[in-house]
């Protein structure tokens, strides 16, 4: 992938990559959960249904991420009730990283992170080509 057709295209996450981000935020309250019914058992009930409501609150923040290339800048959206558009410009970006899990390998997504001074944008779970070829297009500019 070129950086004329990432600027065409904007980084979405992946139905796979949702998921998981969603099984990230689920493992918490799976090792919580025996500690709460421990207590009581409509305790523990009450603590699954809102640790629940968390995770389907990060299924919704990441059907409504996207991120966009331009020639100056990395634009990110995310949010569903406020909606966030962070901006980097291009020529502040100090550092480019890519993680990836097995689970990450698995679902053919990576975890992009960009550093600029006094700032550090996060894009998850983002599809493997198009992190390498943002990555590579960020690190043109790098001193």
């Amino acid at each position: 992938m070129t950086e004329q057709e990432l600027r065409r295209t904007a980084l979405i996450i992946p139905p796979k990559g949702r998921a998981v981000l969603c099984t990230w935020a689920a493992v918490p309250g799976l090792l919580a959960a025996p500690f709460v019914f421990w207590q009581s058992a409509p305790a523990g009930g009450l603590f699954c249904l809102l640790w629940a409501g968390v995770v389907a609150g990060v299924r919704l923040w990441a059907c409504s991420y996207a991120a966009a290339l331009t020639a100056g800048a990395l634009h990110g959206y995310a949010g569903i009730a406020f909606p966030v558009h962070r901006v980097l410009p291009r020529r502040a970006v100090t550092g480019v990283q890519q993680v990836r899990s097995p689970l990450l390998r698995l679902a053919g997504v990576t975890v992009l992170v960009v550093w600029a001074p006094g700032a550090r944008m996060l894009l998850p779970a983002v599809p493997a080509k198009q992190a390498a070829a943002l990555a590579r297009a960020l690190a043109k500019e790098l001193p």
